[in-house]
């Protein structure tokens, strides 16, 4: 299991959650009721912007589509250059959609506001 630590969303909910490796961010926002805008949970509106920290001793392997990195690059969010950096070492970048998130070690997941 995973630490799942929710901050910034909702001060009755937010707190420790656990949760298996491979759950996805959505589901376990739902479940618990963790206010996160889930527009289009396709990944296509990028409404549900989240800061994502690794908190583990080790960065997982944390694979990303394509489609993602092309919609945090599309948005801002990300550039080009650093949306490579993370398909080649298959490491998560520090702002992505909740809908396309799984759960790979323990973090902490914040609101994104730019």
């Amino acid at each position: 299991m995973a630490k799942v630590i929710f901050i910034g969303f909702d001060k009755s909910k937010d707190g420790l959650y656990h949760a298996a490796i491979g759950e996805p961010i959505i589901r376990l926002a739902k479940d618990n009721g963790i206010p996160i805008n889930f527009e289009c949970q396709d990944g296509d509106c990028g409404a549900c912007l989240i800061k994502y920290e690794n908190i583990a001793d080790e960065e997982p392997t944390n694979y990303i589509e394509d489609k993602e990195l092309d919609k945090l690059v599309e948005i801002g969010v990300l550039k080009p250059k650093e949306a490579e950096h993370c398909q080649q070492f298959t490491i998560s970048p520090k702002v992505r959609l909740a809908c396309q998130t799984l759960v790979k070690g323990d973090v902490i997941i914040k609101p994104f506001y730019e």
